[in-house]
């Protein structure tokens, strides 16, 4: 899921009909997790009406879907890794030097932000350790028998609940159901090299990768392994799950 550098060929959007939804779907609707931040995750992607719906996918720090995703369309930049136009901390990679030392979204180029406003945004990559941490992650094959897969984030039960992780070879703790405080998260796939509708996650943080700054953080997972910090190519376009920080 890790890519290299000058992987710049155009990446075509999904189109089938299943996979595609409307930006404004979305009912604003959000879940405690009781999580010590007191963030609240909502509790749809963005784009989806219906938690174990796909959503829409995103390039980090754009706000609009397109067809096709590649350095070329990518808006922060001048067609390549190494002529970023903002969001760029390194003269390297920056159009003819540039560098603004910008590592975290401005509500501007935030997703979440611009479409449902501004009590919206999208998680920082603390934000998904902390979910990573606090919380009871499920992988399911089937989520409220919609045969969708990915998984289930429960509010924990109990201290030794937190930051365990049932993969798809293990057994989840009968006292969980749909009916306790969860939010779900699809492996929706995405428009990017080696990712697969229905068996990876790609969820996009607000937060720059801090070593290239042609990458950013992202929560990534598959039926045996879950990464909150996991990092990518700016311009894949992703999953994006609003959160309310207030």
């Amino acid at each position: 899921m890790r890519n290299g550098l000058l992987k710049s060929f155009a990446l075509v959007a999904l189109l089938a009909t299943v996979f595609v939804s409307c930006i404004n779907n979305y009912n604003g609707d959000v879940v405690d997790l009781g999580l010590p931040s007191g963030v609240k995750w909502a509790t749809c992607n963005l784009g989806a009406a219906n938690p174990w719906e796909y959503g829409n996918y995103y390039a980090w720090g754009e706000t609009d879907v397109k067809n096709y995703y590649s350095y070329e369309t990518y808006k922060h930049c001048n067609g390549s890794p190494f002529t970023l136009t903002k969001y760029c901390y390194d003269a390297e990679y920056g159009n003819e030097g540039f560098t603004d030392n910008l590592t975290t979204l401005e509500s501007a180029d935030d997703a979440a932000t611009a479409v449902l406003g501004s009590d919206y945004s999208m998680p920082t990559d603390t934000d998904w350790k902390e979910l990573y941490s606090q919380c009871y992650w499920v992988w399911t094959e089937n989520y409220n028998n919609r045969k969708v897969s990915g998984y289930i984030v429960y509010k924990a039960k109990s201290a030794d609940d937190k930051g365990t992780i049932v993969y798809a070879d293990g057994t989840p703790s009968a006292s969980y159901s749909l009916s306790d405080n969860h939010i779900f998260l699809p492996a929706a796939g995405g428009c990017g090299d080696s990712v697969s509708i229905g068996s990876d996650g790609c969820y996009w943080s607000a937060s720059l990768y801090d070593f290239y700054p042609y990458n950013a953080r992202n929560c990534g997972f598959d039926s045996n392994l879950v990464s909150p910090a996991f990092f990518v190519i700016r311009y894949y376009g992703f999953s994006v799950r609003p959160v309310q920080h207030k």
